[in-house]
């Protein structure tokens, strides 16, 4: 007979925040109304890149990008940058990536070859300063392409997006690559979605890693309305070829799939910020696994445990192999659309919600979680509609890693009160529950991450019939708005 036995859990988690104390609130040494600074952040070693796109030195909204360097622990500015051929509504910095001494970064509304067909610059660091370098224009740039909405940067490798590019359809969007050749950087190839609709948006989201590059399309229709999709790409030294297509099935019509994307050597990372699980447009990140066959395959879905109508989860995504942050920008808990980042930590085969930040001035309308920027120093944050210098004028808060391992919580122990058994079983599986919190939602994985049962549990003991499965080791996924915990069960 099988063993009845209680499966231990690999986690739990609650909500209840404790607002935290940032390491430093950045500001510039020239705040400004109205200019968001911090939409967008990059962080390249000690350097901190921030965007105030919506700046005024070359006329209104022709932008400029703000250098932090850190020293002893705080972020001190460096510099501000903006190009000698700015101009108004040029949008310069709405988007920024570096790696090693070079920088791209856009002007989607730059006019060159038209109104808002766009481009990109390029920055190199030189004697610790940060000089222009070269300007990129493609040359079948057309207006209204808005080339430069959307770039990144890896080694030798940078891409820009000109996601209302009408090669194939009417925004359909296309994806420029760049290589640097002979201290000189060139665009190399222009890329499309294997199945491009009209008004899908190609490249409107997108991330670089090593040889793999994640573009999101949150407006690909398929056979529903703006359910959207993501393409992971990978370079083989010599081209960029489509690898993976990802669309789950279960998206319902406004989800945005795609909206924001992050890769890393073994998990992608894609945002659905209008996702309905948790209330209307609450949002929910899906995490993709590369297994031994190279091939990229969902593992996971998520939502912010406690998450509410409109909350925006998954507008923001950092991330590594150990550690992701989850922007929720229109988060209600310091005031509405506050804002909030959760931090979710893989355990075994799973991602598991750890925490929840919010900083300890956060106010009503900052939109903190907008932006993300993580590395070996901390996390940076972006609150571009914070208005301690004025409406809009925007926040940077910097959380080091000494400071983010001290964000605490007040955590209510389950252990003892949900009990999965037993643990090798032919035909069914015992749920009980004794913390009388209500329903409970149940999901039941295989060991490559698919979903292969769910349900809601109402009660205080639920019998699943398992049978139907194969044999084999599955997770078994309990949770609730306070909690989420797996267990483990063999089928034989």
């Amino acid at each position: 007979m099988p063993k009845s036995l209680i499966l231990s859990f690999f986690v739990f988690c609650s909500i209840e925040l404790i607002s935290q104390n940032y390491t430093q609130k950045i500001i510039p040494d020239d705040p400004r109304t109205g200019v968001f600074f911090g939409r967008y952040l990059d962080l390249n070693d000690n350097t901190a890149f921030i965007s105030a796109y919506l700046d005024y030195e070359n006329g209104t909204s022709s932008g400029s990008l703000y250098v932090f360097d850190l020293n002893f622990n705080k972020f001190g500015q460096t510099s501000k940058l903006f190009p000698d051929d700015g101009a108004v509504e040029d949008y310069f910095s709405y988007s920024v990536s570096s790696y090693g001494n070079y920088l791209i970064t856009g002007a989607h509304h730059d006019s060159d070859l038209g109104a808002s067909s766009g481009s990109a610059y390029i920055l190199k660091k030189n004697e610790g300063k940060w000089d222009f370098f070269q300007k990129i224009v493609p040359s079948d740039g057309k207006e209204a392409d808005e080339f430069g909405n959307t770039v990144a940067m890896y080694e030798d490798n940078a891409v820009s997006c000109a996601y209302l590019d009408d090669d194939k359809g009417t925004n359909s969007g296309s994806i420029y690559t760049l290589k640097l050749v002979n201290n000189n950087w060139e665009i190399i190839s222009k890329i499309y979605a294997s199945d491009p609709e009209p008004q899908s948006l190609f490249g409107l989201t997108l991330d670089l890693y090593k040889n793999y590059l994640i573009i999101g399309a949150p407006f690909y229709n398929g056979t529903k309305n703006d359910i959207g999709k993501a393409y992971i790409f990978e370079y083989n030294g010599n081209e960029w070829k489509e690898i993976a297509a990802l669309l789950p099935d279960e998206l319902d019509d406004l989800d945005q799939f795609g909206s924001t994307v992050k890769i890393t050597d073994e998990y992608a990372f894609v945002s659905a910020i209008k996702d309905d699980d948790k209330g209307d447009n609450s949002g929910a990140v899906y995490i993709y696994a590369r297994n031994f066959e190279q091939k990229w395959k969902l593992s996971q879905k998520i939502s912010a445990p406690d998450g509410s109508q409109g909350d925006g989860f998954g507008i923001a995504l950092e991330a590594n192999d150990t550690v992701l942050f989850v922007g929720s920008y229109f988060d209600d808990d310091n005031g509405t659309n506050s804002g909030s980042v959760y931090l979710y930590k893989k355990e075994g085969a799973f991602w598991v919600y750890s925490k929840k930040i919010t900083p300890s001035d956060g106010d009503e309308s900052d939109a903190f979680g907008s932006c993300l920027a993580f590395n070996e120093h901390g996390l940076l944050v972006g609150a571009y509609s914070d208005d301690d210098n004025g409406f809009f004028s925007g926040a940077v808060y910097y959380f080091s890693l000494k400071d983010l391992n001290t964000v605490s919580l007040k955590s209510v122990r389950v252990a003892d009160d949900i009990r999965v058994y037993p643990t090798l079983t032919e035909e069914f599986v015992t749920l009980e529950n004794n913390l009388w919190i209500g329903d409970l939602e149940f999901d039941i994985f295989s060991l490559n991450g698919t979903k292969v049962f769910s349900g809601i549990f109402r009660g205080q003991k639920e019998t699943i019939d398992i049978s139907g499965l194969v044999e084999g080791l599955y997770i078994l996924k309990v949770q609730s708005s306070e909690f989420c915990m797996f267990f483990k069960f063999i089928r034989v």
